[in-house]
C-alpha cells in the first residue's frame, strides 16, 4: 500500500523555556486509508495469520485511531501469537502437556495465587477476572482452526458449537469467587471438555492459567520452557549477536526498519529494502519472529542475506559477520551548530555516553540538540531518568507504582548545571518504555519539542518468575509479571496510550536511520524547528 501525503493543521501553543512556539499536527495516514488495513488486518484473523495481524494492527499504533479500536486488536492478535507459539513449541506439548490434570491444577494455582499476591495494582483483580480471562484464552483456542486439528478429534469437532454454548453460559451466570472455587469452577469445565470434545483436561487447565496472566496487562504472561531458558539467557547477556539491523512486515514483505549506527550491516543494508532469503532460506513464508531468529548465531559466524533494493529493483547478494552489537549513543553535528544525539538503548553505560556526547557538542559550539529516540525499544529505566536529569533543571521526570505501596517514588529533577539549549526530540512507534519516559519528562516539562509519531505505549517493567518444576523434575515454564508501572510528570500512564508527538509526520516509513544518509522529513522538520527557536533565543 502506498502511503499517499495528506496534512491537516490545528494550531496549538507551547512555551519551551521563554520561547513561545506555534506548532502544527499532521495526520501521517489518511482515515479511509487506516480502515483498509484494519480490513486487510481482519481478513488475516478470519484465516488464523495472527502474526500478519498483529504486524498490521502495529503499523497503526502511532496513528490517530478514527474509532477502530486498534490498540485493543493489536494486543488481541499479539495474545493470539502468544498462543500459536506456545502449542508449536516443542517443550510445551512434550512437556507441560504431559502432565497429569492434578499437575496442570497446581501450575494454575501457582500462577493464580502469583498474579493475585504479588502483581501490581493487585486489588484490581479477584478469582472471578483471573477465570475469566481463562475462559476467554480457551475459547480463543477452539475457534482456531489448527487448536481443533492438533487437539479434538474430527468425530468431535461437531460437538463445538454445543460446547460452546455451555461456555456462554457459564460466562454469563459467573457468580463472585474464592481461589477454591475458580479451581473448582475449572474442573467442571474441563470434565465437560473431555465429556464433549475428548479434549484432555490438561489442555483446558493450561490455557485457564495462560489466560489468567493477561488479566494483570497485556505485558504479564505465561512462558513456556523454552521461552524461559531463552528469556533468562538473554536477561543474562547485555549484548545481542546478531547483525544489528529491525525487520518489519510491510505489504506482506519482510523489510528492514532500521540499522544500529554501530552494527555490521550499517555499510551492506539499506532501510526500507526487502528480505528475500536468509541463509538460501526464503522467508516469504515466514513469520516475522522466525526470520530474526534466522540473523541471530554464533559470535564471529557469518549469514547471507538475499536483499532485493526498492531503488532499483535489483537483487543482491551480501554477506556479514555476526558480531556482539554494542549499543552505543551516536553523536554527529548537523548545519547551524545542531547536534544530533541518537540514543538506541538505555544500557548502564548510556548515561556516561550522553555525558560524553553533550561535552563533544558544546566544545564544538553546539547552539541546538536533536535527540533521536526513534527505535528506541527502551531498556533500564535508572538510566532514561538520569539521562532526563541531564536537560531539566527541576521539575518531575516520572512516577512510580510498584505492588508495595511503600516503594512508590516520584523522581525529581535537581540540577541547576542542566543543558540549557533547546531541545528537539524525534520518537516513532517503536520508542518505547525508557525511552517514553524520558520523551515524556521533556514534553510535560516543556523543555522539548516533540516530531515524529504517537510512541509504543508501554511504560512498565516486569519480574521473570520460574514456576515449580512438576513431579519427577519436569519443568512447568514460567511467568513475566508487571511489577511496577511508570506515569508521565502529569500522572498519565504511559501504557496503552503512549507519548504523542507536537508533530506528528506524514510518512510512516521513514526508518529510525534517514534512508540513504538524506535528509527525511524527521529531521527535515527538526531542523526547522530548532532553527526557529535558536533564532527566538539570540
Amino acid at each position: 500500500m502506498t502511503l499517499p501525503r495528506r496534512v491537516g493543521l490545528s494550531i496549538t501553543t507551547l512555551v519551551v523555556g521563554s520561547i513561545l512556539v506555534f506548532t502544527a499536527r499532521t495526520l501521517a495516514i489518511p482515515v479511509e486509508e487506516i480502515r483498509t488495513r484494519v480490513r486487510l488486518a481482519e481478513i488475516y484473523e478470519s484465516t488464523f495469520q495472527w502474526e500478519k495481524a498483529r504486524e498490521v494492527y502495529e503499523s497503526l499504533l502511532g496513528q490517530k485511531d478514527p474509532g477502530l479500536r486498534i490498540r485493543e486488536r493489536y494486543h488481541h492478535a499479539v495474545r493470539r501469537c502468544w498462543q500459536v507459539r506456545r502449542h508449536d513449541d516443542p517443550s510445551f506439548r512434550k512437556e507441560v502437556l504431559s502432565l497429569e490434570y492434578g499437575q496442570a491444577m497446581r501450575v494454575y494455582n501457582a500462577v493464580s495465587n502469583t498474579l493475585l499476591d504479588g502483581a501490581v495494582e493487585k486489588k484490581k483483580l479477584d478469582p472471578r477476572k483471573l477465570f475469566r480471562k481463562g475462559l476467554d484464552e480457551l475459547e480463543a483456542a477452539l475457534n482456531d482452526q489448527r487448536f481443533q486439528r492438533q487437539y479434538i478429534a474430527p468425530e468431535k469437532q461437531a460437538n463445538l458449537p454445543e460446547f460452546r454454548a455451555y461456555l456462554n453460559k457459564v460466562r454469563d451466570n459467573l457468580p463472585s469467587m474464592t481461589r477454591a472455587e475458580a479451581a473448582e469452577q475449572i474442573g467442571q469445565v474441563a470434565m465437560m471438555a473431555e465429556l464433549h470434545l475428548n479434549l484432555s483436561a490438561t489442555v483446558v487447565a493450561l490455557e485457564f492459567a495462560c489466560g489468567a496472566c493477561y488479566a494483570v496487562d497485556e505485558y504479564s504472561a505465561y512462558l513456556t520452557p523454552n521461552q524461559l531458558r531463552e528469556l533468562a539467557q538473554s536477561l543474562s547477556r547485555s549484548e545481542a549477536v546478531g547483525i544489528g539491523v529491525t525487520l518489519t512486515l510491510r505489504d506482506n514483505q519482510i523489510v528492514v526498519h532500521s540499522i544500529a549506527v554501530d552494527s555490521p550491516a550499517v555499510m551492506l543494508i539499506h532501510p526500507n529494502e526487502r528480505i528475500i532469503s536468509v541463509n538460501k532460506k526464503p522467508v516469504a513464508e515466514l513469520p516475522l519472529f522466525q526470520v530474526t531468529d534466522l540473523l541471530e548465531g554464533p559470535v564471529g559466524s557469518t549469514v547471507e542475506l538475499e536483499i532485493l533494493s526498492p531503488v532499483d529493483m535489483k537483487v543482491r547478494i551480501v554477506r556479514i559477520q555476526r558480531t556482539t552489537t554494542v549499543v552505543a549513543v551516536y553523536f554527529g553535528m548537523l548545519p547551524n551548530a545542531v547536534g544530533h544525539m541518537k540514543i538506541a538503548s538505555f544500557t548502564d553505560s548510556t548515561v556516561q555516553e550522553v555525558d560524553d556526547a553533550i561535552a563533544q557538542g558544546l566544545e564544538r559550539g553546539m547552539k541546538g540538540l536533536i535527540v533521536d529516540l526513534r527505535g528506541n525499544s527502551g531498556g533500564v529505566f535508572k538510566s532514561s531518568i538520569e539521562v532526563a536529569n541531564r536537560f531539566l533543571q527541576k521539575g518531575i521526570i516520572t512516577s512510580v507504582l510498584y505492588q508495595n505501596p511503600d516503594d512508590n517514588y516520584v523522581h525529581q529533577a535537581k540540577n541547576p548545571n542542566a543543558l540549557a539549549v533547546p531541545i528537539v526530540v524525534l520518537v516513532d512507534n517503536d520508542t518505547a518504555s525508557a525511552a517514553e519516559v524520558l520523551a515524556g519528562a521533556l514534553k510535560e516539562n516543556s523543555r522539548a519539542i516533540l516530531v515524529g509519531q504517537t510512541t509504543f505505549g508501554k511504560g512498565c517493567t516486569q519480574k521473570v518468575l520460574k514456576l515449580q518444576n512438576a513431579a519427577g523434575g519436569l519443568p512447568t515454564g514460567g511467568m513475566k509479571l508487571t511489577v511496577a508501572r511508570y506515569f508521565s510528570p502529569k500522572g498519565t500512564p504511559y501504557s496503552g496510550r503512549g507519548v504523542v508527538p507536537h508533530f506528528i509526520i506524514d510518512d510512516e516509513r521513514m526508518p529510525a536511520t534517514e534512508a540513504n544518509g538524506m535528509i527525511g522529513p524527521y529531521l527535515e522538520k527538526a531542523l526547522e524547528e530548532l532553527n526557529t527557536m535558536m533564532a527566538m533565543s539570540n
